[in-house]
C-alpha cells in the first residue's frame, strides 16, 4: 500500500461520515417537520367542536312512546302541573 491510496481510502471514508451524518440531519429536520405538522392538526382539531343534531328517528316504537308518555306524566306531577 502506498501513501497516496491510504490518502484516497480516508478521503473516500471521510466523504462517506460525512454523507452520512448530513443524510441523519435531514431525515431528523423531516422527522421535526411531519411531528410539528401533526401536533399543529391536532391543535387545530381540538378547536373543531361537534355539534350534535337533534333529529327523531323516522320511526319510534310503541313502547319507546309508552315510556317517553310516561315521563312526561312524572314530570308534570313532580312540578305540581299534574292532571
Amino acid at each position: 500500500m502506498s501513501p497516496d491510496f491510504a490518502y484516497r481510502r480516508s478521503w473516500k471514508r471521510t466523504v462517506r461520515v460525512w454523507g452520512a451524518i448530513l443524510f441523519l440531519c435531514l431525515l431528523g429536520a423531516v422527522a421535526a417537520l411531519g411531528v410539528r405538522a401533526l401536533l399543529e392538526s391536532v391543535g387545530n382539531a381540538k378547536h373543531t367542536r361537534y355539534e350534535p343534531v337533534d333529529v327523531p328517528p323516522q320511526s319510534v316504537s310503541p313502547r319507546h312512546e309508552r315510556e317517553r308518555e310516561e315521563l312526561e306524566r312524572r314530570d308534570r306531577i313532580v312540578l305540581g302541573k299534574g292532571k
